[in-house]
């Protein structure tokens, strides 16, 4: 059964973006946190800053959180970073961790990567787990310090051990993606599971979609769609549309059509381009919901300007059959040349026949055998039959500009 079109390799610096950006835990020895838990920000506010005044570390750590994020006060990173930096210097780790994190961004302090490395550092001697996971994203990726891929691992391995989520997400896509050691898919699968058990949608996604896909572990469609439901619920948009899917095939779960559409459109809203295409998809069939020409257009042409190749293609043969929109061979050439620039061997050869019938571009031959070509090439039914066809209209000089002209736009040459 055939997989659908989805993301398999995740982006490591987005993930590293947000870990490098980890806010501490705290403990509830003040006596601010009733009214902080009750949501009664200002109350809390007052109740810690005496303490933080009279220097108690984990007050004034308090009290930066609180400035930070303009809970009981205006938000203020200046006074934050003031009030972490006080109970930074006695030693106080999740202050050190948060004042680093100011540094990392230049919130309220000079943005500075060494000086954010040097309070996570402090941090992390103390075992301080989110201070141990954004210090070896620094020496990950060599800001602040120097690479050190190995460092990398072992911090965020300690970290992981330790129970920080993000660490453990990290790791698994370090494994996976073989970045700082050898690619392990097996290893990336345990920590991603390791991540997924303590809630994190993203790496429940990736454990459901590796066993869907039997990749670094045995394929198992109800372990697969256990996972994806659950990031799914989390409103993981990739989860969502997978989730759909297996709904769609009836892989883990029992087929439903209708299913398949709920969650399908759930991601797509969420303006996963691969999500709105299949919709749409749904939409012209009336699989799992009433057919709508119309709204199924809407859907492809949300997909189409974010660049999604193949909802481009779907959308040019909307406009060039007027299937939920008015007939428009020059808009259906439009998107039929943007899906095709992208490789799509069908858009190719329907853009071939185009211009080769003067339908919204001008009638050209040459043009129209280099469109065949590049879908002859690309495996697309019948481009090259139709290739010869206008070859045979060509005049030498003809035919030699356009194999010039193909071979150009094939990166041939």
């Amino acid at each position: 059964m055939k997989l659908p079109l989805i993301a398999r390799r995740w982006s490591l610096l987005l993930a590293l973006t947000c870990f490098a950006l980890a806010s501490a835990c705290t403990s509830p020895s003040h006596d601010g946190w009733q009214s902080y838990r009750a949501g009664d920000f200002t109350t809390a506010l007052a109740q810690w800053t005496p303490a933080a005044e009279a220097g108690d570390a984990e007050a004034q750590f308090l009290v930066g959180v609180l400035h930070e994020e303009g809970r009981g006060c205006a938000a203020d990173a200046l006074l934050a970073a003031r009030w972490y930096r006080l109970a930074a210097d006695q030693g106080h780790a999740a202050a050190q961790t948060n004042l680093g994190m100011l540094y990392f961004e230049g919130r309220g302090v000079e943005a500075s990567h060494a000086q954010a490395a040097e309070w996570y550092a402090r941090a992390a001697q103390q075992g301080f787990a989110p201070a141990q996971c954004n210090l070896g994203v620094l020496h990950l990726l060599g800001l602040g310090v120097e690479a050190d891929p190995a460092r990398a691992r072992e911090l965020l391995e300690s970290a992981a051990e330790r129970g920080d989520v993000k660490a453990q997400a990290t790791l698994g896509t370090l494994r996976y993606e073989g970045l700082g050691g050898e690619l392990d898919h097996a290893a990336a699968a345990r920590w991603y599971r390791a991540a997924a058990e303590q809630g994190d949608a993203a790496s429940a996604h990736r454990l459901g979609w590796m066993l869907a896909t039997g990749d670094g572990v045995e394929r198992d469609d109800a372990r697969a769609a256990e996972w994806l439901r659950r990031a799914a619920e989390r409103g993981h948009a990739q989860a969502e549309f997978a989730f759909g899917w297996l709904h769609q095939t009836g892989r883990g779960v029992a087929r439903d059509d209708a299913r398949a559409a709920l969650w399908t459109r759930r991601a797509a809203e969420q303006g996963l381009a691969i999500a709105e295409t299949n919709y749409a998809l749904m939409l012209f069939a009336g699989r799992g919901v009433a057919r709508d020409d119309a709204e199924a257009v809407r859907w492809l042409r949300r997909a189409a300007e974010q660049g999604f190749a193949l909802a481009q293609h779907d959308l040019g043969l909307a406009y060039a059959k007027g299937q939920g929109v008015d007939a428009n061979d020059r808009e259906a050439a439009k998107w039929l040349q943007r899906a095709a620039d992208q490789g799509v061997a069908e858009a190719s050869t329907q853009l071939g026949a185009l211009v080769e019938l003067g339908r919204g571009v001008q009638r050209d031959d040459v043009a129209a055998y280099v469109w065949y070509e590049l879908g002859a090439t690309l495996g697309a039914p019948d481009a090259a039959l139709h290739r010869e066809r206008v070859a045979a209209r060509l005049a030498p000089d003809e035919l030699a500009r356009a194999r010039s002209l193909a071979d150009a736009r094939a990166g041939r040459r």
